[in-house]
């Protein structure tokens, strides 16, 4: 009985993880006999989805007494708590005995799966299936019941197997280490030569020949975990039994499990609507995606620890903080269209009514300053405003505009200086530079308490919820769309905003439609940047800003170097040092340069680049590998097309820092972070030129 933190509950659902792992198996695509015990209130005919889909349960023990039932109560975080409805015993007596396992079925197995169950019973099955049928491949999953106590038998008992398949918390339990790759160095000082750690939403660890693998999860809308490891196994356990190379099981394993995890309930995986095709595909290219991220090493003492490929300058969380964790910059990621919709929305009309002021100050001319990615918002928003608005806009870096630009500004100028933060040094200069040269300035930043909206005329506030540090992606979004509504509002006032306002309107979904559509095509694009000694980042109007946002997301995430450059100049100047096998991320949606980037895209073919192109049209003439295509929603206009386009290359800086080894976004050390934080916050008000 599933009670979900909604209060949505699905009761009397047939469970048991031997069940999740038979469909799995048979999703992967191989054939599955499940031997387990039914009490005997069992429900008739609750197999028949089983047996349909060609599971053998000629294996089926009756026993007396009650089926096993539990309540399994989730929690908003994702944890659960088991409820048991029948006595805990209980389980104990319907766990598979070394008897109910026919020899006939163990010796034309290819690979036996032992489900969680008690640590006995699991000992007992290994012993009998190694000695009817010694050349099956043992997987062997964890019970909740195997905990520190007997850590010294369950590592026993996995150096017997072929693969030894915990999970996260229950490795962690048994070897007191929280990091998976620590973890499978542990396991690896005592013997346990293949395992595989299942992570979650993190993926999974692969421990073999002493070097430990990661290889990234399906990224999915989660609907109902429950399930999702025992999914994993099977999913595993096919890809084995089909004799595909390892990396290749474990990413059919994870493929298996993000597909199962959509929806709810044990027969899930054999509803219609489920592609096999397509989820061999999605392993495929998990399995692509994968990366060492470390090696076991063990001194002559016995004790192992996992040595991982960490690029320069990521340390460590500090303590066990998950607000510095990488993956609040993924979480982050998924929440977009709900920031948008928060943004566009308006619900204290407090967009409009700037917009209402600027048209009654008789604004010609609004200059959109910033830093970093708040200047790159700037660059985005131009086009939506030339198009749909009397006013022109004029994207400028704070520090052009506070030092070189302010004193020629048009008498009808107004500005508006964004920063999320509210900290950032030199916009709030430019913000005051503009105020003494009597211009209205408006600080598009967190909150009205901020030290930016103290420097200005008045504020947009615009908060946005972050989950902790990371490279900004919502925040930058949100920006965006800021600027973007409020052309379409001063475009209302003109009589002439409809279009632009109902294609705002479209934007949520459409920007849900694109995280879920480049979900798997990120890690292979990461991957393809993962040992380059540079990548260019090709844009053109509006989405010169996504070029600018790619590199610095490269930079910021993996701490790699990313250049940004218009379409046209990279033909003038990059060029020249673009070797063959050299990744460039051609940023090439519908609109007035789409043209242009294709025959750059055949310039890049024709020097034997790495294109990777960001878009909603694929180029003709083109397959799915060459170039590597990251597919955006179609019908986004193109001066709303930033949104769409900003978000593959986010997945990509993310995917990129992970199989890089990254664990944290944060500074070497407190004086590297103040210095840094001293630089960018320090406001010095100087001479304009």
């Amino acid at each position: 009985d599933v009670v979900l933190p909604t209060g949505e509950t699905r009761m009397a659902t047939l469970g048991g993880n031997s069940v999740h792992a038979a469909t799995a198996v048979v999703t992967g695509g191989a054939s599955a006999a499940l031997i387990a015990r039914r009490g005997e209130d069992f429900p008739p005919g609750a197999l028949a989805s089983l047996a349909d889909a060609g599971v053998d349960l000629s294996g089926l023990v009756e026993i007396a007494g009650p089926t096993v039932r539990n309540w399994v109560v989730y929690e908003n975080d994702g944890s659960r708590h088991w409820l048991y409805r029948t006595p805990q015993e209980r389980s104990a007596e319907v766990a598979p005995q070394p008897a109910d396992l026919p020899e006939s079925a163990l010796r034309r197995s290819a690979v036996v799966h032992i489900a969680a169950m008690p640590l006995g019973h699991a000992e007992r099955l290994v012993a009998r299936v190694s000695q009817v049928a010694p050349d099956a491949v043992i997987t062997l999953d964890t019970h909740e019941t195997w905990g520190a106590d007997v850590a010294g038998r369950v590592v026993e008992l996995a150096r017997t197997v072929g693969f030894f398949v915990p999970s996260l918390e229950e490795l962690s339990q048994l070897v007191g280490a929280a990091e998976p790759a620590d973890g499978l160095a542990a396991l690896a000082a005592t013997g346990v030569s293949r395992a595989v750690v299942k992570a979650g939403a993190a993926g999974a660890y692969l421990l073999e020949d002493g070097q430990i693998t990661h290889v990234p999860a399906l990224h999915v809308v989660p609907a109902d975990v429950t399930g999702a490891g025992d999914a994993f196994c099977g999913g595993l356990a096919a890809a084995l039994a089909r004799g595909l190379p390892t990396r290749a099981a474990v990413g059919l394993g994870a493929a298996v499990a993000g597909t199962a995890i959509t929806g709810s309930g044990s027969l899930r995986l054999l509803q219609p609507g489920h592609d096999r095709a397509a989820i061999a595909a999605a392993g495929r290219r998990l399995a692509a995606a994968s990366i060492q991220v470390g090696t076991a090493m063990v001194s002559g003492a016995g004790q192992a620890r996992a040595v991982a490929r960490t690029p320069p300058g990521a340390i460590a969380a500090p303590g066990d903080d998950p607000r510095y964790d990488i993956e609040v910059m993924r979480r982050e990621i998924q929440a977009i269209p709900d920031v948008i919709s928060n943004v566009l929305d308006d619900g204290e009309g407090k967009i409009a009514a700037v917009a209402k002021r600027l048209a009654e100050r008789g604004i010609t001319h609004l200059w959109l300053t910033g830093c970093g990615d708040s200047a790159f918002a700037g660059i985005a928003a131009e086009l939506a405003f030339q198009r749909h608005t009397p006013i022109t806009a004029h994207p400028v870096h704070a520090l052009d505009l506070a030092r070189y630009r302010i004193r020629r500004l048009p008498a009808s100028s107004a500005v508006i200086a964004t920063s999320y933060s509210g900290r950032v040094g030199r916009t709030i200069e430019a913000a005051m530079q503009a105020r003494r040269a009597g211009h209205p300035v408006i600080a598009l930043t967190s909150s009205a308490g901020t030290d930016l909206a103290r420097a200005c005329d008045e504020v947009l506030p615009v908060e946005v919820p972050t989950l902790g540090f990371s490279p900004g992606t919502s925040t930058y979004v949100a920006m965006v769309c800021a600027q973007l509504k409020l052309a379409g509002e001063l475009a209302q006032l003109g009589g002439a905003g409809g279009d632009l306002i109902a294609a705002l309107g479209a934007l949520p979904g459409l920007v849900a439609t694109t995280l879920r559509d480049t979900a798997d095509a990120a890690p292979a694009a990461a991957g393809a940047l993962l040992s380059a000694r540079w990548t260019a980042f090709l844009g053109a109007g509006p989405n010169d800003a996504t070029a600018k946002f790619g590199a610095a997301k490269l930079i910021e995430a993996a701490q790699q170097l990313g250049v940004a450059t218009s379409l046209e100049e990279w033909a003038h100047e990059q060029y020249f040092v673009t070797s063959p096998g050299d990744p460039v991320v051609l940023i090439n949606p519908s609109g007035a340069g789409h043209d242009r980037g294709l025959e750059i895209l055949s310039e890049l073919a024709f020097i034997g680049a790495r294109p990777i192109v960001i878009t909603d049209r694929r180029p003709a003439g083109t397959s799915a590998q060459s170039p590597l295509l990251l597919r955006t929603a179609a019908g986004v206009p193109e001066e709303l097309s930033p949104v769409t386009t900003c978000l593959p290359l986010a997945l990509v800086g993310f995917h990129l820092a992970r199989m890089a080894g990254k664990r944290s976004y944060n500074f070497p050390s407190a004086a590297a972070k103040d210095e840094h934080y001293d630089t960018i916050h320090r406001v010095t008000v100087g001479e304009p030129a």
